[in-house]
């Protein structure tokens, strides 16, 4: 299940091994915990965490580097970075792997200055950084703004670190000139990175026209894009909305037009929550949910409450 990406169907059946008397081992355990990062599923990853603990699967002293690695993934994706730090500070030995974890959740957390400070102390250390811990600190100056700092990580990568970057890096490099409204500057780096073309990077371009309302290089992001994806909901889904908000209503028609032709389909949004110890998805227009009427009686009342305030503002 896991393997496939049906992360639901992975702690469906860990809960089923659990009622059925199986007691897990270290490699069901390590199995699920990275499903519970990916869905958010923090009580549940707790709840592993401590029969790992009270079963003596796991202790201060222990060596095994993967499972605290895994603990620590989990927390992190989890957006519990205390946690997580206090996983890493119990660790005795501690590998890239370990470091890279809490830059990333850091980064991706919006606390810049602490994937700093965490890449330093892994300097210091003596742990060499590698190129996953160069997307991590890239995605923190990204998340945080440090544009100065985030273009000199890019240009000492090779020369100070002997590390030749990536799409990842220059992605990341694009999107923070992007998001922070250094238009050209992102859109030289993208047609100039010695790196294969990539959607992700004209994908991350045309998110900042939108953000900035730049249609002009809106249009030429999305026909690269369109070259390279014609297929994915992407970049239709993005020149569509840049559209609506700049009032250029007769594009708008004509990108449906050509998603129709293309046979283009757009995937619905989805989100979830976790209840008492159960995980439950909603997509865009959903009505399948056991519970969805009693939901709309509980969402009709709030909508209500939104429009008067809205109209009051």
């Amino acid at each position: 299940h896991d393997y496939c990406g049906d992360h639901d169907g992975t702690l469906a059946l860990f809960k089923k091994m659990l009622r059925s008397g199986i007691r897990p081992d270290l490699v069901t355990l390590t199995t699920v915990l990275p499903t519970c990062g990916r869905l958010a599923a923090l009580k549940q990853g707790r709840e592993i965490h401590g029969y790992m603990i009270v079963n003596g699967l796991l202790n201060r002293n222990s060596n095994d580097k993967f499972i605290n690695n895994s603990l620590m993934d989990m927390y992190a994706k989890c957006g519990d970075l205390r946690d997580a730090q206090t996983v890493f500070d119990s660790m005795r030995n501690k590998d890239s792997a370990s470091w890279n974890i809490m830059i990333n959740g850091y980064g991706v957390q919006s606390c810049g200055e602490l994937a700093l400070d965490m890449f330093s102390s892994m300097c210091r250390a003596g742990v060499k950084p590698d190129e996953i811990t160069f997307v991590g600190v890239l995605q923190a100056c990204n998340h945080s703004g440090f544009v100065s700092q985030g273009r000199k990580f890019l240009e000492e990568m090779e020369t100070v670190y002997n590390i030749v970057p990536t799409s990842d890096h220059y992605t990341c490099v694009i999107d923070m000139l992007g998001r922070a409204g250094k238009l050209e500057e992102a859109y030289k780096l993208a047609v100039a990175m010695p790196v294969g073309d990539n959607p992700v990077v004209w994908r991350s371009i045309l998110s900042s026209c939108r953000l900035h309302g730049n249609t002009d290089l809106a249009q030429v992001a999305g026909k690269r894009l369109y070259e390279l994806e014609p297929e994915h909901c992407g970049g239709y889904v993005l020149m569509s909305n840049l559209y609506v908000e700049a009032g250029r209503y007769e594009q708008v028609l004509e990108l449906r037009d050509a998603m129709r032709q293309q046979n283009v389909k757009k995937i619905p949004g989805s989100s979830w929550i976790e209840i008492k110890n159960d995980l439950h998805v909603f997509f865009t227009g959903d009505q399948t949910h056991p519970e969805y009427e009693s939901i709309l009686a509980c969402l009709s009342p709030l909508t209500c409450h939104i429009m008067e305030y809205m109209l009051l503002d």
